[in-house]
């Protein structure tokens, strides 16, 4: 089993950017632009943030950096847990090469996907989504040296999956279950970024 999900994963990570084949070929088809992601200014430091994710009383999921905002979701709104899932994180700052990691409502639902800048503005421009901002910086490629912080943060990919109108980003063991375990199975979009998390998460 090991080896077949390690197969996966090196098979799906030469897709980088695949994780737009699945939304942007409908904005393509439907003639809007496509925005390229900004260059981001310089920063002196990384500020690690924790990504926390919830779900929605639909069934879709959430994404924030603010405890004050994760705290109101769940008692004003009735989000709640997500499941169990490693600790990703993210940097409050912006930092060289990195990007802002944008958080997106479906207008008719509560249901959220997180996107890249490109991605972010054509998925506002569709209609179909209200880019609520940026909930931190990322580093798109996974290239930011040294991969490790010294805390003992590293890089890992972060996954995006879908099904019927829910998005969720996920580390690899959970779209392992999602897209190769579960029946009926959560489409795999692609890798969506990379974000820092603890050793061995």
């Amino acid at each position: 089993m090991f080896a077949v999900v390690t197969e996966r994963r090196v098979m799906h990570s030469i897709r980088r950017r695949s994780i737009r084949l699945t939304i942007i070929a409908a904005i393509f088809a439907a003639g809007l632009p496509l925005v390229a992601s900004p260059a981001t200014a310089r920063s002196t430091s990384i500020q690690l943030v924790q990504l926390h994710e919830l779900a929605t009383p639909i069934g879709g999921y959430f994404y924030t950096t603010s405890e004050a905002e994760r705290d109101s979701a769940i008692r004003d709104h009735g989000f709640g847990p997500a499941g169990v899932q490693a600790a990703r994180y993210i940097s409050r700052t912006v930092f060289s090469g990195g990007v802002g990691l944008h958080r997106l409502r479906a207008v008719d639902r509560a249901s959220y996907i997180l996107a890249l800048p490109g991605e972010a503005a054509a998925l506002q421009n569709s209609g179909a989504f209200v880019d609520e901002g940026v909930l931190g910086y990322v580093d798109e490629d996974g290239k930011f040296d040294p991969p490790r912080l010294p805390t003992g943060e590293r890089l890992a990919y972060v996954w995006r999956i879908s099904n019927s109108g829910v998005w969720r980003a996920v580390n690899a063991r959970v779209m392992d279950q999602y897209c190769y375990e579960m029946t009926p199975p959560w489409h795999l979009d692609g890798v969506l970024t990379y974000a820092w998390a603890l050793e061995g998460a």
